[in-house]
């Protein structure tokens, strides 16, 4: 597993790089679409965001031999984060080519735009509010959590998985 330095992996977490982007974390993105399939069964309700979280962790705990107790935790949300940012890219172009028409595209994009703002003020928020020591965790697992139930309202606007 490529391991960073605490000190770069905050400065790549706050420039917003993905600091273990296509690495060998643990996490499994299949795990994202079996959560949302799932959920989508008539009467079924799931907040998906921290699916195969737990898996990564396990195989981070294990893997990891440094001396930042929280390494593994910021390594698997980058992990899953990066997989529903991907998630979300796709649902979102799916989304936008569903739409009738150019204004229509312009809505949803303006739509997303605002809720990237959103989004993005929130999880500082969310950041800050954790106190200094736990301010990276708090706004990582935010905008995990946010870009996750993103995906899954779009997924629910459109009507599928």
């Amino acid at each position: 597993m490529k391991r960073l330095s605490p000190a770069a992996f905050a400065l790549a977490a706050l420039v917003g790089a993905p600091c273990f982007a296509g690495d060998a974390s643990g996490f499994d993105p299949a795990a994202i679409d079996q959560c949302l399939a799932e959920a989508s069964t008539p009467g079924a309700r799931a907040d998906c965001a921290g699916t195969g979280i737990q898996a990564c962790l396990d195989y981070a705990q294990e893997k990891y031999t440094g001396d930042d107790p929280d390494f593994p935790q910021a390594n698997c949300l980058d992990a899953s984060h990066q997989a529903w940012e991907a998630k979300l890219t796709s649902v979102y172009e799916t989304a936008l080519k569903a739409q009738a028409g150019p204004e229509a595209q312009e809505a949803l994009r303006r739509t997303e735009r605002s809720w990237i703002d959103f989004r993005d003020a929130l999880c500082r928020h969310a950041g800050a509010a954790a106190g200094e020591g736990k301010a990276e965790l708090a706004r990582a697992r935010c905008i995990r959590d946010e870009t996750a139930r993103q995906a899954a309202l779009l997924l629910s606007l459109e009507g599928g998985t």
